[in-house]
């Protein structure tokens, strides 16, 4: 009888185990896990779409900057707060377009670029995509074709994070 006492007083006196139920053990939390936002520097023209691109893109998916001259995306690109550009060849800036994906490239081998140019010379597509731009736009630029572009660094960029290896080109084919 004391042993019945002890089973019913323990009983009585424990705390309630919960067991989750066969739809609280099959929930799997689909939602991705964002640690930062992609952050994209954009100049020129591409300036124009940003309004559109913050209604389209969510800020926790893609934190949007645009920068007023050459030396703020320089500082911006030295101190690694962009993970892509856009970088329009006709803004008037003291640097032109190539002179200036020549110096990004000093600092950063491996930071996306898409070049939206005027331009439509064989000599001046061979000497971004030389310095590893990641894509020349012919100018004007539509919102469709920018958009592509950035989906398409996000996927490259997720790819190199997904590998986790660090130093790795995740624009080197």
């Amino acid at each position: 009888m004391a042993l019945f006492l002890l089973i019913v007083w323990g009983l009585v006196c424990a705390p309630p185990v919960h067991t989750p139920s066969i739809d609280e053990a099959n929930v799997v939390d689909t939602s991705p896990q964002i640690e930062r936002p992609f952050r994209l520097v954009v100049t020129g023209e591409a300036e124009d779409w940003l309004p559109a691109l913050s209604t389209l893109i969510a800020p926790e998916y893609v934190e949007l900057q645009r920068v007023d001259d050459d030396r703020e995306l320089m500082d911006v690109v030295q101190s690694r707060g962009a993970d892509a550009a856009v970088l329009d060849d006709q803004v008037k800036w003291a640097i032109d377009g190539l002179k200036l994906l020549r110096m990004i490239r000093r600092f950063d081998q491996s930071l996306p670029v898409v070049v939206v140019t005027r331009h439509g010379d064989s000599r001046f597509l061979q000497s971004a995509l030389k310095l590893r731009a990641y894509s020349v736009v012919r100018a004007p630029l539509e919102f469709e074709q920018l958009v592509r572009q950035i989906h398409g660094m996000m996927i490259r960029m997720d790819r190199m994070l997904r590998r986790g290896r660090p130093g790795e080109d995740p624009f080197a084919f």
